[in-house]
């Protein structure tokens, strides 16, 4: 498995954008979460959310959003996205609250959708979307401290290659200077490799 993350606050020490990775039963489970505003509060419902995904990531999506709906409703409340890679169907189901981004990256660029709301203080709709997803394609999460459509066109072959230089370029490249930020960047081995 190919993942890596880098994530920046906006002012020292804390940041509200976070995100996580967990293997289960041959799939891989992968978040990216803003808490809002930012600061000491973003921060804390942030690590709330990731530290809540890291005990219940096995449950299905939508169950995973409910739970994590209540969990966090003594919180300032987050924007959430989870997708979950699974290399031997071919498939990424991918649920997002708020505004998150997400994107699979092969022969073509899909662009995933997210719902309105807030995960901590409710929301009124959420569906799960299920992609294509081939050996070799990019899944790239982020927060809304980055631009909200980038474009990868321009980066060279090596540098596509690398996830943790990929990630530490978009985050340096496509930054918004006003927020948090935190990029995701995941390859689709076979078979979780």
């Amino acid at each position: 498995m190919q993942i890596a993350i880098v994530n920046r606050p906006l002012e020292e020490p804390h940041c509200g954008d976070q995100a996580g990775c967990w293997e289960r039963d041959g799939k891989v489970v992968l978040c990216i979460i803003d808490g809002l505003g930012h600061g000491k509060g973003a921060e804390q419902a942030a690590l709330a959310a990731l530290d809540f995904l890291e005990r219940h990531h096995r449950e299905p999506l939508l169950e995973l959003f409910a739970t994590c709906n209540v969990a966090l409703h003594d919180t300032q409340g987050v924007a959430m996205g989870i997708a979950v890679a699974d290399p031997a169907a071919g498939t990424l189901t991918y649920a997002g609250i708020g505004n998150m981004r997400a994107m699979v990256v092969g022969q073509e660029t899909t662009r995933l959708f997210s719902h309105y709301g807030i995960v901590g203080a409710d929301y009124r709709t959420l569906k799960t979307e299920a992609v294509p997803l081939s050996p070799g394609d990019l899944v790239i999460m982020y927060t809304d401290g980055i631009e909200e459509l980038i474009d990868l066109s321009g980066y060279d072959e090596a540098l596509r290659a690398d996830v943790g230089r990929l990630a530490e370029t978009i985050a340096a490249d496509w930054r918004r200077e006003t927020d948090d930020e935190a990029v995701l960047v995941f390859r689709n081995g076979e078979n979780g490799e």
